[in-house]
């Protein structure tokens, strides 16, 4: 009977034909995103695409991603080559709309129940208004480690908890989509 030797040194992977290295810049020419719903309206970079996804199963959020070009090539590229997992590459900047739990009632409230996750270390944190709610924004860090930047308010209709955050594998989050998110949040405006 023989033995069969391999060495994983010699093992070769085939390059993959995808690739998002090296994001798009955001165009400075802008577009307005509205979710009549909600009544929400914010600007993006008009070389954005955005995708809206609901969920079907409790807590029913509506998730409105914010998607960089390169990023949007790259999921399309991955689908045409059924590359499996391609969509924990790409990081998007996203907005939810979520019920309301019973134990958020103040924006100091989301940052209470964020520090109470095991695992989870708060790094920065500031109470603001967006769209004249009062609101807080908060960097969190992860042992996984993943870091994510989360905005967080209470809708005026007092049902419904916003989110604008991104959200990233390691330590350290996106100058674009940070750059992004802060448009997001800096034009973000309420019809109701």
């Amino acid at each position: 009977m023989g033995l069969l030797m391999a060495n994983p040194g010699y093992a070769q992977r085939s390059p993959s034909p995808c690739s998002n290295e090296n994001p798009e810049q955001p165009s400075s020419t802008r577009r307005e995103i509205t979710n009549g719903e909600y009544g929400l309206r914010f600007q993006i970079p008009a070389n954005y695409q955005t995708e809206l996804r609901r969920d079907t199963e409790a807590p029913r959020k509506v998730w409105i991603s914010i998607r960089n070009p390169t990023d949007t090539a790259f999921l399309d590229c991955a689908t045409r080559n059924r590359l499996i997992g391609a969509g924990h590459q790409v990081s998007d900047v996203v907005v939810t709309i979520e019920p309301l739990s019973a134990n958020i009632r103040s924006a100091g409230d989301v940052l209470r129940a964020a520090r109470s996750v095991p695992n989870l270390e708060i790094v920065e944190s500031n109470v603001t208004t967006i769209a004249g709610q009062d609101a807080i924004i908060y960097t969190q860090q992860s042992v996984y480690p993943d870091r994510s930047r989360m905005a967080a308010f209470i809708h005026p209709d007092r049902q419904h908890l916003v989110k604008i955050f991104v959200w990233d594998y390691g330590t350290a989050l996106s100058e674009i989509d940070l750059e992004v998110m802060d448009m997001v949040i800096s034009s973000l405006r309420l019809d109701r």
